[in-house]
């Protein structure tokens, strides 16, 4: 166990049978930010592992770009929900091709090893995909969308998984998106909504690790239990 993670958090489905989030995007969106913001040391957080719908979630910062307005449109047109993410970063494009994970843990001091936190999960999640065959590594790769330091990459090339962190008073909520099974409606809505928001993508660095959805959801959890309590 690490003390940046504190924890403990409970597994919940939430899910289909398919795994498919029984929620909208927005819902989502919206029950992370409730929980964390209710969250108090002592408290149990959440593990939550599924596939999304298609969802647009939009940073902060690109609402102040010029082709906003545009790139919402675009984006409605081809099916995708827009939300606001709370972290930083940039636009987030996926569906339901990709496993989001949503840890919301518990934390005396959460505003504390920031960056720890970031190195750990991003190596519990390239850990998940290395036992499944994949050479993942952490780290961004050139002209990657949403480029991050802690993505997840294979063999250094492709981008598989984008990272992100927010902390609150009590907690903080570590995600991560996983390109799963190949997605061309994300790559296309990627690349329009990127070149009218003016910022650089290059579609060499998208892919996807070509793995099944069950057997990632399993590996995920034993490499988190490493890090903090997971019920």
């Amino acid at each position: 166990m690490s003390a940046a993670f504190g924890g403990p958090v409970a597994i919940e489905s939430g899910v289909a049978g398919d795994g498919i989030s029984l929620f909208t995007p927005a819902e989502d969106m919206e029950r992370v930010r409730l929980l964390l913001g209710a969250l108090q040391p002592g408290d149990t957080g959440l593990l939550r592992i599924y596939r999304p719908r298609p969802t647009a979630a939009f940073a902060p910062r690109d609402a102040a770009l010029a082709g906003h307005g545009a790139a919402l449109a675009a984006l409605a047109a081809r099916g995708f929900a827009a939300v606001e993410r709370r972290t930083g970063g940039q636009l987030a494009i996926y569906d339901e091709n990709a496993l989001v994970i949503d840890l919301v843990a518990p934390h005396a001091e959460p505003r504390h090893h920031v960056l720890e936190r970031f190195g750990g999960f991003a190596a519990a999640v390239a850990a998940a995909l290395c036992d499944l065959g994949i050479d993942a590594r952490v780290g961004a790769v050139p002209g990657e969308y949403c480029p991050g330091d802690y993505s997840v990459n294979a063999q250094g090339r492709v981008k598989l998984a984008g990272i992100a962190q927010r902390v609150g008073r009590g907690g903080y909520h570590l995600g991560a998106v996983i390109s799963v099974q190949p997605a061309g409606a994300v790559h296309d809505a990627v690349a329009e909504a990127y070149a009218l928001l003016g910022m650089p993508f290059d579609a060499a660095s998208f892919g996807a690790a070509g793995i099944g959805f069950g057997g990632l959801a399993a590996a995920l959890p034993n490499h988190l239990r490493a890090l903090l309590p997971v019920r």
